[in-house]
């Protein structure tokens, strides 16, 4: 007889601490599976395993484990599967512009005149699936020149700046850095099988990991109150006529993220959107 499981799909902003957070207070409650996409993550769990309330345990959460914007978006009743046969089958080719493809290597693409961008997910957000990386993407691509030096801050899988985008867009080094200890292995894995690793180099831990300066070009596709929070610390690594490039935030916070840039000397060059979130990239005045 197949089992019978819950699919109780949350909501859950493009940030990949709360991405991980998450899965693994509820691996503590007996979830066994959990596959991530546009909207969130779909959570697996045995029907006959689950008594509570789902909407009660979301909330305790979101407000004990500090996660902003955590919501349900519904629960489904499926037939056991391969979880991680269907977690492949999820991630499909992703053609973020007209020059940007993002795929896994089991979809292997080989286009020419295109930058392709060989991407396998682990346990970290920025597969493209997301509109704030596509968004990230499509303004590195308008701003990295020939022979910049690139900072990631909150590299995830490596895809934004420097594992590969960076150094396919033209930029002559990259430094990533993030406090999740699964960038290190997954970065690099990626670094490697996009023929970047020897550009490139990620650090585990915070912005104090990052003792150069003057960098050209600084990304951050990170949410709205981290941004202000290392705000100060991103601009004191710019070069003085470097830009900065920041995703992840909702257009809502356009207005908060204006105004603290110009109370530093900033002006805002673009804002890109799509759907409910922005970029935004600035330069000094």
């Amino acid at each position: 007889m197949n089992e019978i499981f819950l699919d109780i799909h949350i909501a859950v902003p493009p940030d990949e601490q709360v991405r991980e957070i998450l899965p693994a207070a509820l691996s503590e409650l007996g979830f066994d599976g959990f596959a991530e996409d546009e909207k969130g993550i779909h959570c697996y769990i045995k029907k006959d395993q689950w008594y509570g309330s789902i909407e009660h345990i979301i909330k305790d959460l979101s407000e004990q484990l500090n996660l902003p914007f955590v919501e349900l978006l519904s629960v489904t009743e499926i037939v056991n599967k391969n979880w991680n046969e269907e977690w492949e089958k999820s991630i499909q080719p992703i053609h973020v512009s007209d020059r940007i493809i993002v795929t896994p290597t089991w979809h292997p693409i080989d286009e020419k005149g295109k930058v392709v961008l060989t991407i396998d997910p682990k346990m970290t957000f920025g597969t493209g699936y997301h509109e704030t990386t596509r968004v990230m993407l499509r303004m590195m691509e308008q701003y990295i020149t020939p022979g910049s030096s690139v900072l990631d801050v909150g590299t995830g899988t490596g895809i934004l700046a420097i594992a590969i985008a960076a150094i396919k867009f033209g930029a002559k080094n990259a430094v990533g850095v993030d406090i999740d200890k699964w960038t290190l292995d997954n970065g690099l894995e990626n670094a490697e099988r996009n023929g970047v690793a020897d550009k490139v180099e990620i650090r585990i831990g915070s912005l104090e990991t990052v003792t150069e300066q003057s960098f050209d070009i600084i990304v951050a596709n990170i949410i709205r109150n981290t941004i202000l929070e290392l705000m100060d610390g991103v601009i004191s690594k710019l070069s003085p006529n470097g830009t900065l490039l920041f995703s992840g935030l909702l257009a809502t916070d356009r207005q908060i993220i204006e105004k603290e840039l110009a109370e530093r000397g900033f002006s805002v060059l673009s804002v890109l959107q799509e759907n409910d979130w922005i970029g935004m990239a600035a330069r000094k005045a």
